[in-house]
């Protein structure tokens, strides 16, 4: 039998607000790909130092004051480790040392800038019993029977609500759901939760309110992970389901049915065993699930009403995001250069497809230099996809990849050289211009760290040939 009133606080790891979470989070991923694989006490100091210099401009953080450090600290273990998974550690017996390897979502997250996939793919691996708690915790939800992935069921509650023609509230799904033990073990479907809200609308039966940051804070941190999955829209009071996103709440709904990560199978009374778990838990829980690449759920109609269909999977590919940041800058820098003088308009080209070039597009200085308005400007575009707007305040950090040419071009044309940043966010669109970074980068303002390394090699280094069977 469903008891609503039979409660349960489940918490998860507390992040950042959302946007210094999205601020922060390419700062995290390239930390992680940077180092990895590598010596986990070697990690740890390379980490702690990126971190105090991105966070308090202090590159030795043994000189950092105390609430400093343990800032430092939370990044690393809290933020980077536990919540967002983009590392984990494997023990290597010949060596007899931890050797720390980057995850899966780290690597995609790195290799396509898209924030929201990001995101969906930590929702769709989380559940509870979750191996990242404290030991006696863990083994505390193993022994209630605690069973449950909250945000897929979160994504099926809703979707039967607006198919229903209603709106859930945020006070409905913490008490109702993300706060109750019987829907936590498991035992009670998406439908009978929807059916009891509605019957206690009709009825009167007030519940009462979770407030303050013990019973509320760890239902609001999970909303939130759900809106910078791109899976959810709200107000103050109520939320529902961003229409846009029709596949992947497919794929949400779907993965309630796959398997769980069993930690039942651990004997966690052991130091051994809590080990083992741990270990085996933090890579699978920063897996990437490729279906976010290849959605072929069937599209759902959000809305009866309105029979609101997607024609096209909202995620983007690192080609497709390429793409429509370079043709947003070139209609920019057009605007730009009509503005000042209709006739040099065509001396605006788009190249992106024109390869080893180094940049994207050709324009001009125009309005921004009217001394010498023809002047040559060459323009590389990098794209991102994010929910928040960046708050580009002192705390944050930002991070890309470029190629070798690209970063010849940038030596080579100096002054003339510009990364032109886009963010494409949830309400807007925002470009950004850096201008010459190989001068910042001598200048120290910016960091380029060399990833890929050429080899060349003659036939005087070979030194057997196997056969092949």
């Amino acid at each position: 039998m469903y008891r609503p009133e039979n409660q349960h606080r489940c918490t998860i790891i507390r992040g950042k607000s959302q946007t210094e979470m999205e601020d922060l989070l390419p700062l995290y991923a390239n930390i992680v790909h940077k180092y990895c694989p590598c010596n986990e006490e070697a990690f740890r100091r390379s980490a702690f130092s990126d971190l105090s210099f991105a966070l308090f401009h202090v590159r030795n953080y043994v000189t950092l004051s105390e609430n400093n450090f343990k800032t430092v600290k939370n990044h690393y273990t809290e933020i980077m480790g536990v919540l967002l998974n983009l590392f984990y550690p494997v023990y290597d017996a010949d060596a007899n040392e931890i050797i720390i390897h980057e995850s899966e979502s780290c690597r995609y997250l790195v290799e396509h800038s898209d924030f929201p996939t990001f995101f969906k793919n930590l929702c769709l691996n989380f559940q509870f019993p979750n191996g990242e708690k404290k030991a006696y915790v863990v083994k505390r939800e193993v022994e209630l029977g605690i069973k449950l992935k909250p945000f897929c069921y979160v994504v099926k509650l809703l979707y039967i609500a607006q198919n229903n023609k209603q709106l859930l509230s945020k006070q409905e799904i913490g008490y109702y759901v993300l706060n109750n033990l019987d829907v936590l073990q498991g035992k009670v479907p998406a439908q009978e939760v929807y059916d009891r809200i509605m019957s206690d609308r009709a009825n009167g039966v007030k519940r009462p309110k979770l407030t303050g940051s013990k019973e509320w804070q760890h239902i609001k941190e999970q909303f939130n992970l759900l809106e910078l999955a791109n899976i959810i829209d709200h107000d103050s009071e109520r939320i529902w389901l961003n229409k846009d996103e029709a596949n992947a709440i497919a794929l949400f709904i779907k993965s309630l049915k796959t398997p769980y990560f069993d930690l039942t199978s651990y004997n966690l009374s052991t130091k051994e065993g809590r080990k083992l778990m741990l270990q085996e838990w933090k890579e699978y829980n920063g897996r990437f699930n490729m279906e976010l690449l290849s959605l072929d759920a069937p599209t759902l109609s959000i809305s009866s009403r309105d029979e609101l269909k997607v024609a096209k999977i909202a995620i983007k590919s690192t080609t497709d995001l390429g793409d429509e940041g370079e043709a947003l800058v070139f209609k920019l820098e057009q605007d730009r250069v009509r503005a000042f003088k209709e006739r040099l308009v065509n001396k605006v080209l788009l190249l992106g497809k024109t390869k080893g070039l180094g940049y994207d597009i050709a324009s001009i200085e125009a309005n921004e230099n009217p001394n010498n308005p023809e002047f040559a400007r060459y323009i590389e575009v990098k794209a991102t996809k994010r929910t928040t707007r960046p708050s580009f305040n002192q705390t944050w950090a930002d991070s890309l990849n470029i190629t070798r040419k690209e970063w010849i071009a940038a030596e080579q044309f100096g002054n003339a050289y510009n990364i032109y940043r886009v963010y494409f966010t949830k309400t807007e669109t925002i470009v950004v211009r850096i201008h010459n970074p190989f001068a910042l980068s001598k200048d120290g303002k910016i960091e380029v760290v060399p990833t890929i390394y050429q080899m060349d090699f003659g036939a005087d280094v070979l030194q057997i040939r196997y056969p092949l069977q």
